[in-house]
């Protein structure tokens, strides 16, 4: 107890001795009042620079992570099926062939009933596998379509891919190998362009990369042409102009999304497709085969294009 009293009688002690020191002598206080105000100033500029750093290191922020790019696959699947279709794809007419259409017709002159059988027999004719297809090439490309697919699907399947596009894509890939055990010209090549329409859907998948480059409404409007054409080759006219009236629809969907490519290959682009259309009302399959080709070719000139710019 008296220890207390007695330490709190010092701190007063020295209390009063600070406060009786500042005014007999005002100039320690004067002196205490610029080092404490040096302080402040020191502290003002410390917590500036502080908060200046703290500012600058805003924009290094996270980096904002890269849209997953598509995987080989995808690209390989492609190529391979494209191979596979121009083996098989519709001949562009030769010599030979316009030969043969102005002997035709001259002979279908001589009565329809002859021109009759002569039409008969062209179908019959067409019908039959034609020569010179190496089949077990096919076969070895088919299983190395399957090969890729199989590598393939696990990715597209855990990127979020529609069942009924998985379902369908292995629906087509299953009658390739069926249409060429049975080397059945016409159904290879169908299956074969049909397997390339899913693509697209997979591409879709990635759309922030394809949105921004290739729109993959550009594939299917090359896999629509090819479907134009191998209908009209086949006989098929009906299908031929369903097809007709998809592409035109995809087409004016596209043009709005190809703001940034060359006026001259869209309006290029867009023509041929009319020309194609005409070819079609006109029932001429020559013609048909002469106009695709022209609107194929512009596809995939505008598809390299962009493709460049991934």
């Amino acid at each position: 107890m008296t220890e207390g009293r007695y330490s709190c009688h010092l701190q007063a002690d020295v209390a009063w001795r600070g406060v009786a020191l500042l005014i007999l002598k005002p100039e320690v206080l004067v002196m205490k009042v610029k080092y404490f105000g040096k302080l402040l100033i020191i502290g003002v500029i410390f917590a500036s620079l502080i908060a200046g750093a703290g500012c600058s290191s805003k924009p290094q922020s996270k980096p904002v992570p890269k849209a997953p790019s598509p995987p080989g696959e995808l690209k390989q699947l492609q190529t391979s099926l494209d191979e596979l279709y121009n083996i098989l794809k519709p001949e562009s007419p030769g010599k030979a062939e316009g030969g043969q259409k102005k002997e035709q017709q001259s002979q279908e002159k001589e009565g329809d009933q002859q021109g009759d059988k002569k039409g008969k027999k062209a179908e019959e004719t067409k019908k039959q596998a034609p020569t010179g297809i190496d089949w077990s090439k096919l076969q070895a490309q088919a299983e190395k379509i399957h090969d890729q697919w199989n590598s393939f699907e696990p990715k597209v399947v855990q990127a979020g891919a529609r069942p009924e596009n998985i379902t369908g894509m292995e629906k087509e890939l299953d009658t390739l190998a069926i249409k060429i055990a049975a080397r059945d010209r016409s159904g290879v090549r169908l299956a074969a362009n049909s397997a390339a329409g899913y693509l697209p859907d997979f591409m879709e998948l990635y759309a922030e990369l394809y949105a921004k480059k290739v729109q993959p409404d550009l594939y299917r409007m090359r896999v629509m042409t090819r479907d134009v054409l191998l209908r009209v080759d086949d006989g098929d006219w009906a299908a031929a102009e369903q097809d007709m009236l998809k592409m035109k629809t995809t087409w004016s969907k596209l043009l709005v999304q190809l703001e940034d490519t060359s006026k001259t290959e869209t309006d290029k682009t867009h023509l041929s497709l009319l020309d194609l259309e005409g070819a079609l009302g006109k029932r001429d399959q020559v013609l048909v085969l002469i106009k695709g080709n022209i609107l194929e070719k512009n596809l995939d000139g505008m598809i390299k294009s962009q493709e460049m710019k991934m």
